[in-house]
This record gives C-alpha cells, structure tokens and sequence, in this order.
C-alpha cells in the first residue's frame, strides 16, 4: 500500500494560490507605486472643473436671460427671446475672453494689462449683478401665486319667501274673520280682541323675520372675513416662501459664478504646470543627448543644443536670437549652468532607480518597487527557470 507524507493535491493549490496572490499583489503595487506626470495626476481633476464650469455656466445663462427678458415686457414674445438671448451670449462671450486674458497674463506673462483686467472686471460684475436679480425673478416661476377662495354667502330669498307666505297667510285668516264676524260694519268687542291677536302674531313674524336676516346677513360677513382672512395668510405664506427661496438661488447664483471663475483659474493652473513639465522633460533630453556626445568626445553638444532650444542657444558662443512677440522669458539664466545641473540630476536619477536584470543583465530604469525586470519576456523566462527548478 503507497502512502504519502504531503498530500499532493493540498500542496498543488498552495502554490497556484502563492502565484495568484502574489501576481495580483504585484500588479497592485504597479498601479500603486507606478510614476505619473503631474498631467496624468490631475487630468481627472480638470475634466471635473471643467464639467463644472459648464454647468456653472448653464445656471449664469439661465438666471440672466430670466432678467434680461424682463427688460422686454412690452415687445413681442419672438423678439422678447431674440433680444434676451443675444444680449446674454453677448455679456457672457466678452467675460469669458477678458477673464482668459486675464488668466493669460497671470500664468503666462506674468503680468495683467489694465484694460484686459478693467473689461474682466466690469463684464463678471455684470454678469453677478444680473444673475442675482435673475435669481430673485425666479421664485415667482415656480412658487404659484396665492388663489382668493370666494366666501360661500347665502341668499335671503327663502327667508323672504318663507315669512312672506306665512305672513300672507296670516293677513288672510285675520280678513276672512273679520268679513265673517263683522254685522252691519261693526265688530263685537270679543270679535276685535281676536283681531288684535291677530296684528300682534303679523307683527311678530315681522320681527322674527327681521332677527333672520340679521343673522344670515352677520353670518355672511364672518364668512367674508374669513375668506379675507385666509388670503391674506396665504399671501403672506407665499410671500415668505418666495423670500426664502429666492435667497437660496441668490446664494446659489453667486457660488455658480465663483465655481466659473476657481474652474477657469484651475484650469489655467493645471496647463501652466504641464507646460512647465513639457519644458522640463524636454530639457532632460537635451541633457541626456549632451552626456551622450560628451561621452563619446564628440564636439556636436552646442548642435544639438540650438536644434531643439534655438532661442536659447548660447551654448555653440552663438548671440540669443530675439524672444517672439507673444512669448516672454520667464527666468534669465546661463545655459551652460542650466546643461551642467541637469547633468547633476540625471546621475542622480541613474544612481537611486536604474537596475539590473537578473535574466539578460540589461541595466534599466525601475517603474515601481517590485518592478525586477526589464521586459515581459525576461520575467517569463525567469518563470519557467523556477518551475523547472521546483519540479
């Protein structure tokens, strides 16, 4: 009977769960440890601003033609829209040319010109100013105006009908009594006693149909008054809705315009940087191209540096070309200073990250910590050595 010391099966999954975590644990630490450029870093970042700024100005347009269009009450309803929209557009085109001036001469220049900065200045506080009063219109939209409830007032005919015919009725007893019980155009004292009765019972009705009206007639006006009552209430609460609201989309209109400006600022800041970054990787080529030839002892280093930055080309004893006209020199420096402290950091860069692959002995420069070798077909090399070495 065989038997075994290890179960195979036990040790088999082992392994393929060792190669599994850490296969994945070494892709995580890839995207987790691998280098970006600050492009990459923050792209995310500036298509969110720039999401926001469109929609910032969405809400800037939407307030300001709701107040613009009221300038037109009295023109036609097509002409109304035409003269709103384009005044609108209009406003918003010069602020947004006049503020990227402005950002412009801030990120670019380094300096503002006053008429650029005067225009940008006038043009958002218009558009502040107008989208404001946009937002303090638009409560009355979409809170409805307060409705009178007509007060339910009774009539007084069924009142008069009703004493009328019992009135009538009366009066009608009281004759034919008195045609029956009068002989020779005189009543008996007994006879006239009953007449009486019967003008006091007349008169009585009179009244009571008197206290009747008077009473429908208090009961109808305390059904005004409360009808009057209830709209005033009404009024007042629609009143104190519209207030609130419309401080909620002043605020509202004023953080949409702020939000423009920070995404404007934002996105100018973020090109600034790349740019600078574009520069600087473009200047470490040049290094490396001048170590290159340096090593080699050729005398091409001045070459190769007028090629790629020819308004900087002091290096060949060349005089600096003339700057272009929509481009300024942000810092004044040696080139040769520029070429021998760039020179400093790409050692440096050699020295902290290159590596050696175990598989081809080609040196390179590592992506991430576990980054081990320097292509994919050395790492599946170095695989299959250490499956052969395992069976």
């Amino acid at each position: 009977m065989t038997t075994f010391g290890k179960n195979p099966h036990v040790e088999a999954r082992k392994k393929l769960n060792f190669k599994i975590f850490h296969g994945r644990l070494n892709t995580t630490l890839e995207k987790k440890f691998k280098h970006q450029r600050f492009a990459e870093r923050f792209a995310m970042a500036n298509a969110a601003f720039d999401g926001m700024s469109v929609i910032a100005q969405l809400a800037s347009l939407t307030t300001a033609f709701m107040m613009l269009s009221y300038l037109f009450v009295g023109v036609h309803i097509i002409a109304r829209v035409a003269c709103s929209a384009v005044l609108v557009l209009a406003i918003e085109a010069i602020k947004r040319e006049a503020t990227n001036d402005v950002m412009k001469g801030i990120f670019q220049y380094k300096e503002v010109e006053k008429f650029p900065a005067l225009l940008a200045l006038i043009t958002v506080s218009a558009s502040i100013y107008i989208s404001v009063e946009g937002a303090k219109i638009l409560p009355d939209f979409f809170i409805s105006d307060a409705v009178e409830m007509q007060a339910s007032i009774q009539s007084s005919d069924a009142i008069h009908s009703d004493f009328a015919a019992r009135i009538a009725d009366k009066e009608a007893e009281r004759n034919q009594y008195r045609e029956n019980r009068t002989w020779k155009g005189r009543l008996a004292s007994k006879d006239a006693l009953v007449i009486q009765e019967y003008n006091e019972d007349i008169k009585a009705l009179q009244m009571e149909k008197d206290e009747a009206l008077k009473a429908l007639n208090e009961a109808n006006q305390s059904a005004q008054i409360a009808a009057t009552t209830a709209y005033q209430n009404e009024l007042e609460r629609v009143q104190v809705q519209r207030q609130e609201l419309g401080k909620q989309l002043v605020i509202t209109a004023v953080v949409f315009e702020v939000l423009f400006l920070l995404s404007l600022c934002f996105s100018w800041w973020y090109h600034a940087e790349c740019k600078k970054e574009k520069d600087e990787s473009e200047t470490a080529e040049v290094s490396m191209q001048v170590i290159e030839k340096q090593e080699k002892g050729t005398p091409e280093v001045s070459s190769v540096t007028a090629e790629v930055h020819p308004e900087t080309a002091e290096v060949s004893g060349s005089p600096r070309q003339h700057k272009k006209a929509s481009f300024i020199d942000y810092e004044e420096v040696n080139e040769t200073q520029e070429v021998t402290e760039k020179t400093i950091e790409v050692e440096k860069v050699k020295k902290e990250f290159t590596r050696i692959c175990p598989t081809c002995s080609t040196p390179f420069v590592h992506r991430s910590a576990n980054h081990k070798y320097c292509t994919r077909v050395c790492m599946i090399e170095a695989r299959k050595e250490r499956m052969k070495e395992d069976k």
